[in-house]
């Protein structure tokens, strides 16, 4: 085939316009590629590993409720590999809860750091702490329950907290504070569905009553 002068130039210029630009060209459209390809693995890669933390997390939370004490290793190895992520901190908060009923109260509060640590999530962060609180007043350290009590800033918690506060003041003989901080809880709503308030209201009436005719 033969060309005329003019094909021959836009040939020529073809050429030069491809050695000059064709090289960055093609190598944008691997990249581009390259990018999308990877982006489709890395999000079928992340389904994956969803997929099998959720599985895992389901075997965990099944073996705390069926095999007790036996099975606070392998969960807190999964908290451990789970740092960060959704999975890791509602097994620590289950994890925590079993160690509270086989009084390990020691894992409990560790757990519950652990979980309060990776919690992102206000709501979740005062649940933790309301739960901390507990555990750390039922092994005597009330000041560090105190600085947890301290952080719950949630007024859905204003209840709960108070109660809590309650419980603390108890600890420390301070029977007139905790009396106000039940009272603060009940007033609160806290006396719905909630015996236990109820029942520390009116022994510390008791008490009162006792004192005043002694």
């Amino acid at each position: 085939m033969e060309f005329n002068s003019t094909e021959e130039q836009q040939i020529e210029t073809l050429k030069r316009w491809w050695a000059e630009y064709g090289k960055s060209i093609l190598l944008g459209a691997v990249i581009g590629l390259g990018g999308l390809f990877g982006w489709r693995y890395y999000q079928d890669h992340q389904l994956e590993t969803r997929a099998a933390g959720a599985e895992h997390f389901a075997a965990i939370s099944s073996d705390l409720v069926s095999k007790g004490p036996d099975a606070f290793a392998a969960a807190a190895d999964f908290v451990e590999q789970n740092k960060g992520n959704n999975y890791g901190e509602l097994a620590a908060l289950l994890l925590a809860a079993e160690a509270v009923k086989a009084n390990q109260l020691p894992l409990a509060q560790q757990q519950l750091e652990l979980a309060l640590e990776g919690s992102k999530d206000v709501t979740l962060s005062d649940t933790i702490r309301l739960r901390l609180a507990r555990v750390l007043l039922a092994q005597d350290k009330t000041d560090e329950a105190q600085t947890h009590l301290n952080n719950i800033s949630a007024d859905a918690f204003a209840a709960q907290r108070s109660e809590v506060q309650g419980d603390l003041y108890m600890a420390q003989d301070k029977q007139g504070d905790a009396r106000d901080a039940y009272r603060a809880a009940r007033d609160a709503g806290g006396l719905t569905d909630n015996p236990s308030l109820r029942l520390k209201l009116d022994n510390l009436a008791i008490t009162t009553e006792v004192g005043k005719e002694a």
